[in-house]
């Protein structure tokens, strides 16, 4: 009986060290996952290698899955992914609440997108997110400029990205005359350098995916009414909000980049 007994016990402690083992394996594997990703140059960045997005997307059904498959690709890439992933069972099992916060990050910048910013042929840009700036001191750029064939102001039409709420409208010293939406899912999607608005937009204004804002201008740079000082172009930018940081900018170039499919032509 003592031997049965012997071999019982060592059977179960076998057992129990192999289950610690795995625990200790998963958990390791999803370790990275912290309360500051969300915040971090990783997540900041929004890499997604061309054609990724379209996989994704194919994939899903309807937005809401899409961006919950882009969360997972991203986390099992490490941020940097090259294939698609969608297996999330141990993040949502060791690590709860940092991975419904990134999900959260995710559809504030990805999930309301509809259209891509500027109306016409010829737009170009390049990826300068937290490229050096001087103007007003030393800074990091915090967006993307767009660009079009002709350096012409009130030429090329703006228009939203998204469905939302005015939530500032008016001239900004470095800014020029912008207006920044704030979408559904929390996203401010901040729009500058106009020429002029389409309309007189106030704060609390709704507007629809597709509405014309303004139009492409080389405002800023100065006083209400400065023109000139650089060349004709939107400075799009993009932000959340995280539970240590009200204005965070994320890097806009990527989401572009997915949202040329959709470039109106008026």
């Amino acid at each position: 009986m003592r031997v049965v007994y012997t071999g019982l016990c060592v059977l179960v402690s076998s057992i129990l060290s192999v289950c610690l083992v795995q625990v200790i394996a998963e958990r390791s594997e999803v370790s990275f996952l912290t309360e500051e990703t969300v915040e971090s140059m990783e997540f900041r960045a929004q890499l997604l290698p061309e054609g990724l997005f379209e996989e994704i997307i194919s994939r899903a059904k309807g937005k809401e899955e899409s961006i919950e498959l882009l969360t997972s690709t991203m986390l099992h890439g490490r941020f940097f992914p090259a294939r698609v992933n969608e297996e999330v069972e141990l993040f949502q099992k060791y690590k709860e609440k940092e991975y419904e916060s990134l999900l959260q990050a995710y559809q504030a910048v990805w999930q309301d997108i509809t259209y891509f910013p500027v109306a016409g042929e010829g737009i170009s840009y390049i990826d300068s997110w937290m490229t050096s700036r001087t103007y007003g001191g030393e800074r990091s750029h915090e967006g993307t400029d767009i660009f079009g064939a002709d350096n012409v102001p009130d030429y090329y039409p703006v228009v939203s990205m998204t469905d939302g709420e005015v939530e500032q409208i008016g001239w900004l010293n470095l800014g020029g005359y912008r207006i920044g939406i704030r979408a559904p899912m929390g996203g401010y999607f901040y729009y500058a350098h106009l020429s002029s608005y389409d309309r007189d937009f106030q704060e609390g204004d709704v507007v629809e995916a597709g509405e014309i804002l303004g139009f492409m201008g080389d405002t800023g740079y100065g006083t209400e009414g400065t023109r000139g000082k650089f060349p004709v172009h939107l400075h799009m930018g993009i932000y959340i909000r995280t539970e240590k940081v009200k204005e965070l900018s994320v890097n806009p170039y990527w989401i572009l980049r997915a949202a040329e499919r959709r470039k109106l032509i008026f």
